[in-house]
This record gives C-alpha cells, sequence and structure tokens, in this order.
C-alpha cells in the first residue's frame, strides 16, 4: 500500500508540475534598413527636423498579440507569440531611424515632441492594413501626409502607399523581416518627396505659389 501511495504521489506531483507550466512567449520586432547609401548628400549646415506621428492602426492590430488573418473576416490572435513593443511604438521607431539614414542632413524624432523644438515637417500616417493572410501574403496599405509646422502651416504632401508580398515560407521571422520591408519601401517613397520640400526653389514658396 505505501508503495502504491508512493507512485500515486509521484504521479499527481507530475501532473501539478506540468500543469503550472505554461508554453513561453516569443516576441518580435520590426527591423530599420541597413546601414545603406543615402538619397541625399550630408549637409551640416543645412539641418531640418522631421516629426513623425501620430500614426493610427486600426484597434485591432494594436493588441500585444501577434494577429494574422485566416480568411477573409476571421482574425487569429495569437497568444504565446507577441510584439516586444507597441506596434506604434515599434513603427515610429523604424521609420524614424530610416528617414535618418535616407536623409542625413536631417534629423528625425518621434511623436509627441517638446514645443520647443523647431520642427519642420510633421509625417502622419493612417494606416489601413499591416498583416500578413493565410497564403503568406504581407500587406501595408496606408495614407501619409507631410504637414509643413513651421511658418507656412501648410498641407504640402498626401499620398497613398500600397505594399502586398507573398513570402515562400510561412513563419513569424520571416514575415516581420517583410514587414520591415514594407516599411523599407514606405521609407524610400517618403524620403523622395521629402528632398523635394528641402530643395531651395520649393523652401522659399509660399503656399499660394505651389
Amino acid at each position: 500500500m505505501k508503495n502504491i501511495g508512493l507512485l500515486f504521489l509521484i504521479i499527481f506531483m507530475s501532473y501539478i508540475t506540468g500543469c503550472s507550466q505554461t508554453k513561453p512567449s516569443r516576441y518580435y520586432v520590426l527591423s530599420p534598413i541597413k546601414d545603406t547609401a543615402p538619397l541625399s548628400a550630408s549637409d551640416p549646415n543645412k539641418k531640418y527636423i522631421i516629426g513623425v506621428g501620430p500614426i493610427k492602426f486600426p484597434k485591432y492590430l494594436t493588441r500585444s498579440q501577434i494577429i494574422h488573418f485566416s480568411g477573409n473576416n476571421e482574425i487569429i490572435v495569437d497568444e504565446y507569440n507577441r510584439w516586444a513593443e507597441p506596434v506604434a511604438q515599434n513603427v515610429t521607431r523604424v521609420l524614424r531611424t530610416n528617414l535618418i539614414k535616407l536623409l542625413p542632413s536631417s534629423y528625425a524624432i518621434g511623436y509627441p515632441w517638446e514645443r520647443a523644438l523647431n520642427v519642420h515637417y510633421q509625417l502622419m500616417l493612417d494606416i489601413h492594413q499591416f498583416e500578413a493572410g493565410p497564403d503568406g501574403t504581407v500587406t501595408l496599405n496606408a495614407h501619409w501626409t507631410i504637414y509643413n509646422v513651421s511658418e507656412t502651416k501648410y498641407i504640402e504632401v498626401i499620398r497613398h502607399f500600397k505594399y502586398s508580398n507573398k513570402i515562400k515560407e510561412i513563419n513569424y521571422s520571416n514575415i516581420f523581416a517583410e514587414k520591415s520591408k514594407a516599411l523599407e519601401k514606405l521609407s524610400i517613397d517618403i524620403t523622395k518627396e521629402i528632398q523635394i520640400l528641402l530643395q531651395p526653389d520649393n523652401a522659399q514658396k509660399t503656399p499660394s505659389s505651389r
């Protein structure tokens, strides 16, 4: 009887220990572009500050768990794979870093910023889609605006951006790498528009002359 009781106790303790152990979560972040040749030459005498944000997301994208679509209208919430930081914070940080690398004559800061800072242009984004589909298609769909916050107080640029690409092997590492690539493409498009705005001829124009 003692042996049976001891065996039962061992089985019971093993069951309790197994139940108390939860599956560890894995965390992911987006990555900025690697060091590359800037799209404009560095000019230490001509510094501009670009403000990045606010960035708006659909409510379902702002949760800490990673979501993906299993169909046209069904969302899967993955409890064990999560964003390492809030999605808006991660996207803002990556865009800031990308713009700094692509526009070395400028510096980018995240929203909100101190009023004392002399921000020249503000980049605002409304992201409609930023997810992976059931077939591994990663999509970034957004509208973005560049607002002149210096003396003119004028909306300079309004654009729509759409990126969609299907990855071969579906896993979170590949999905986040593809999402980072989508932000890289977006950053390049934004940089090209900022380059135009920073040209002397355009910088001296008033809103009525544009």
